[in-house]
């Protein structure tokens, strides 16, 4: 463990907003209750126009705010805050929809400080529940991609499911020594400034999902890993922005966004595999998953 000696970590905490005004709201709460305190928080609102913004400044004045005349969508909004605004070497990435442990952020900055080659750490994640939630998993494959769109792996032993690198990661607690993954969910994931000077901010073109898998491939093709760490647990509603976990706008930006990101990133028969799937069993997809909520 290191010893902090400054009162506040080197990190800028930028946070993305858009109608959110509750979960945001207990998002910042959980945030300054947190020790040590990062040096800047940023909060970007996307063109809500609720008056949220100006709750949140009455609550928490200590917050810089940067409204966006339009709704740039996640990574426009991050990046315009990461590239005008941040200060700091650390960034974190906290979505509107989370509640941080007390310790997080600490745990996530102290890993990062030992592990200079890590571009992108992630905390384990809950659901309001209490139960696990997937923390990132591995880039798309003819057969994850086949496992998403028919979720037969639901049925599967643990014991089996953890050995399918699947698209997401079968939720499971994440061992002491951490846990190295293709890309880490963006809900909470601490990045290193350096590494992202290297490997560009996020790609503005996903306008929701699959804007951190894009860039952690990006990560590694620059050497840098990512990785995901047992920590104090961080509390992700997932999807806090849609009415339900399985609302069809979710489900389907979810899908063009994986489309995306195959004909961004894939060449071959591998990609021509995939996107025959994806026409093949997409609409069925979305319907069962809309039916029988699986994820």
């Amino acid at each position: 463990m290191i010893c902090m000696n400054e009162s506040k970590l080197p990190v800028s905490v930028v946070i993305s907003t858009y109608k959110t005004r509750e979960v945001t709201l207990k998002a910042l709460a959980a945030l300054f209750a947190t020790a040590p305190l990062p040096a800047q928080v940023i909060l970007i609102d996307n063109c809500s126009n609720d008056g949220s913004v100006e709750v949140y400044k009455q609550a928490y004045p200590q917050v810089e705010y940067v409204v966006n005349e339009k709704d740039l969508g996640f990574a426009g909004s991050n990046n315009r805050a990461i590239r005008d605004f941040t200060t700091q070497p650390y960034i974190w990435l906290l979505n509107s929809d989370t509640e941080t442990g007390q310790h997080s952020l600490e745990q996530l900055y102290q890993y990062m400080e030992v592990h200079p080659n890590v571009g992108a750490v992630g905390p384990q994640l809950i659901y309001p529940n209490g139960t696990l939630q997937s923390t990132g998993g591995y880039f798309p494959s003819p057969l994850n991609v086949f496992l998403y769109l028919f979720p037969i792996s639901k049925f599967l032993p643990k014991s089996v499911k953890k050995k399918i690198k699947q698209i997401a990661l079968f939720p499971q607690p994440i061992p002491e020594e951490g846990l190295e993954l293709d890309y880490v969910t963006a809900a909470a994931v601490l990045l290193r400034k350096k590494a992202l000077d290297e490997a560009g901010l996020l790609a503005e073109d996903f306008y929701m999902y699959f804007e951190e898998t894009d860039l952690c491939l990006r990560l590694k093709k620059r050497g840098w890993k990512r990785t995901v760490i047992s920590t104090e647990p961080v509390m992700h509603i997932y999807g806090g922005s849609f009415k339900t976990q399985f609302d069809k706008r979710r489900l389907k930006l979810t899908l063009q966004s994986l489309v995306l990101f195959i004909k961004k990133n894939y060449i071959g028969w591998r990609r021509y595999v995939m996107l025959f799937e994806i026409f093949l069993l997409g609409d069925f997809s979305l319907l069962v998953k809309r039916l029988k909520n699986f994820i």
